[in-house]
């Protein structure tokens, strides 16, 4: 099912089927601003919990378990906890499903909120039972013409790139960067981490998107040969590689929760010039 949530600048259109975003509509001009689904890529946005990516087999407590795309949230019906104008709030727990190729037991819930012409999206993850390791993160596509965006780095003076299925990484120093085919024509997803302060992706129709968040790992990804959009993710992780080790708990910017729960968010604003 369909929730609408409104701002006096923005409408928002999120599902229970995994909780994604399906629209983000600028008011009043009525300007969809998410990605609407295509032959470049199905789906518009992903909530992502516990494995990022096409990840590999792990192991926890020396059990082997198969995670499929982006873990469990995403395939999982969603139930609706609160809701008012301008903000929902989503929750799911551990079943029979999950545990398939999740073995925790867990709290889950998901918030979006919006202010204006900002969406915060917030994460919340607890522990039902002892130490629980996990990834979490967002996945939304944004409009971008002919899949292109000028991206600029507040905080971009101390980068690291992980390039996408190698055992290594780079130190660069970012302020700007052309995001568009070439470039994930040649690296697939682009993987940075050190960054801190806003992002900002400027597109051809003269809107721009502001993102601010804390977590360790950004990625920004489009199709390589269509599709007018841009997806940048914020990650509290990162994608499988394979050297990575098996055990989910030795994983690199793995999170743990003991049972008090952890929320992380970002925001992102939407402008036009």
């Amino acid at each position: 099912m369909d929730y609408t949530i409104r701002s006096d600048k923005l409408q928002l259109t999120v599902t229970d089927e995994g909780g994604c975003m399906r629209s983000l509509i600028c008011l009043p001009e009525g300007e969809e601003r998410l990605w609407q689904g295509g032959s470049a890529w199905g789906s518009r946005d992903v909530v992502i919990f516990p494995v990022i990516g096409h990840a590999g087999p792990y192991t926890v407590n020396g059990q082997t378990y198969s995670p499929r795309s982006h873990g469990v949230v995403r395939y999982s019906k969603l139930n609706v906890v609160d809701i008012g104008e301008s903000f929902i709030q989503f929750s799911l727990e551990e079943n029979e499903e999950t545990l398939k190729t999740y073995p925790f037991a867990f709290l889950f819930m998901l918030r979006y909120e919006l202010r204006a012409n900002s969406l915060k999206v917030t994460y919340f993850v607890q522990s039902k039972d002892g130490a629980m390791p996990f990834y979490v993160g967002g996945h939304p596509g944004l409009k971008a013409p002919g899949g292109s965006a000028v991206v600029e780095f507040s905080g971009g003076e101390n980068a690291t790139e992980y390039p996408l299925g190698r055992d290594c990484s780079r130190s660069l120093s970012l302020g700007r960067i052309v995001a568009d085919k070439a470039l994930f024509k040649e690296c697939k997803t682009l993987q940075l981490g050190g960054l801190h302060g806003d992002i900002v992706l400027s597109v051809a129709d003269g809107y721009s998107y502001t993102f601010n968040s804390s977590c360790p790992v950004w990625a920004f990804w489009s199709n390589e040969d269509e599709g007018d959009y841009i997806c940048a993710e914020p990650w509290w992780g990162i994608n499988d590689f394979p050297a990575a080790p098996r055990e989910l708990s030795l994983k690199p910017f793995i999170n743990f929760d003991d049972g008090a729960g952890r929320a992380f968010s970002y925001t992102l604003t939407i402008d036009k010039s």
